[in-house]
């Protein structure tokens, strides 16, 4: 099996019961530390979904999809600067955050990299 697609698979696995749950409000997907607004719920669903599809895809076509690999790392990165990492250094604010879901942006976030055929990208 060609490792390029296990962050694929990890994807499927994650993203189906996320973005069922963030798009169609299913309380066990809502986390408790964010407060509750059905556009932005909606949009990070959406987007779940298509990172879903893609990766779905990506099953199929590994190297084509690799730019979707890309943009996780990319939105997670964000995410934890500007979301997680203020709100550790304020140790008032740490109620806000979802562990389990930094916990998973991390582990993504460190994984992924080491994954992406940088060669294949940049050929």
């Amino acid at each position: 099996m060609d490792i390029l697609l296990i962050p694929y698979i990890i994807n499927i696995i994650i993203l189906i019961p996320v973005t069922l749950g963030t798009l169609f409000n299913m309380k066990q997907a809502v986390q408790p530390a964010f407060e509750e607004s059905a556009g932005y719920r909606t949009v990070a669903g959406a987007f779940w979904a298509a990172i879903l599809v893609l990766s779905v895809l990506g099953l199929f076509y590994p190297y084509t999809f690799i730019p979707v690999l890309m943009a996780q790392v990319i939105y997670k990165a964000l995410w934890l600067l500007v979301f997680f990492l203020p709100r550790v250094v304020t140790k008032s604010r740490r109620h806000e955050i979802d562990w389990v879901m930094s916990g998973v942006f991390i582990a993504l976030l460190i994984a992924w990299p080491f994954i992406i055929p940088w060669q294949a990208v940049f050929s």
